[in-house]
């Protein structure tokens, strides 16, 4: 395995990270309508994964390398 399919694993599993996040914060937003302040961070956090998604299938498309599923 070269270098650049060490990249590629390495932001794919990134990405599955990121994936697994957006799914937890979500949850979590959903069930914090009682607390506003926190729901509001936790839905700047969800943003932020978000973008960080976006900028790993961009590395990923830069790279050659194949975006997740």
């Amino acid at each position: 395995m070269g270098t650049t399919d060490h990249l590629h694993a390495w932001l794919r599993d990134a990405h599955a990270i990121e994936e697994q996040a957006i799914t937890m914060l979500t949850s979590q937003s959903e069930r914090l309508e009682n607390y506003p302040e926190l729901k509001a961070q936790i839905d700047k956090h969800l943003r932020e994964t978000r973008d960080q998604v976006a900028m790993l299938d961009r590395c990923l498309e830069r790279t050659g390398g194949a975006l997740p599923v």
